[in-house]
């Protein structure tokens, strides 16, 4: 299994297991020194995406030293927005639902995606070059596990968007105490 798919585990035990994501996290296997820097690494921001059929989340920016460049991730559930049978189980699925087209219309996978296995979620990440209004590009990634029929989306951009240090950081910030409890109210597990 690769960094990212190491990363989504640690997410994911966290969310449904708490103390399996704490276990993880000290071990180092979400990223070097990370789990005591999430709180200082990460700044909330206001959501930076119109409204839409979904609810607003959270939106954050990575302090450069902990995310390796910069790096800002938009985070939201989608209740009832899954494949019930097969959850997310395809690079297309990732491709619709993982919000990275808010950030821009004109995106390109660089790669297909990655299977990822989160207790009992299971999902895809994938990475991807968005093209810009201002004709420049930027890297991007998506993330999307479900939970059941409902999926939990991030979506992620900037210089050092799709990197292993940029998506450790972001699993460190999802299994933080305070995300996994939001999360988790969201999803009916509060």
């Amino acid at each position: 299994m690769n960094r990212r798919g190491v990363a989504a585990v640690a997410v994911g035990l966290a969310l449904l297991g708490g103390a399996g994501g704490a276990a993880m996290s000290r071990a180092g296997l979400i990223g070097p020194g990370l789990v005591g820097k999430t709180a200082s690494a990460w700044q909330e921001v206001a959501w930076p995406f119109p409204r839409d059929a979904w609810p607003s989340g959270r939106a954050f920016r990575c302090h450069s030293t902990v995310c390796g460049g910069d790096v800002e991730v938009a985070i939201r559930p989608k209740l009832g927005f899954c494949n019930c049978a097969t959850g997310v189980s395809g690079d297309s699925e990732v491709d619709a639902v993982s919000d990275v087209d808010m950030i821009s219309e004109d995106f390109a996978p660089q790669h297909s995606g990655t299977p990822v296995t989160i207790a009992t979620m299971a999902g895809r990440t994938r990475v991807y070059t968005l093209r810009m209004p201002d004709g420049s590009s930027r890297p991007a990634a998506g993330l999307a596990i479900s939970a059941k029929c409902d999926v939990v989306v991030a979506a992620s951009q900037g210089d050092a968007a799709g990197s292993d240090g940029a998506q450790a950081a972001i699993a460190s910030l999802i299994a933080s105490p305070p995300m996994t409890a939001w999360l988790r109210s969201l999803l009916g597990k509060g």
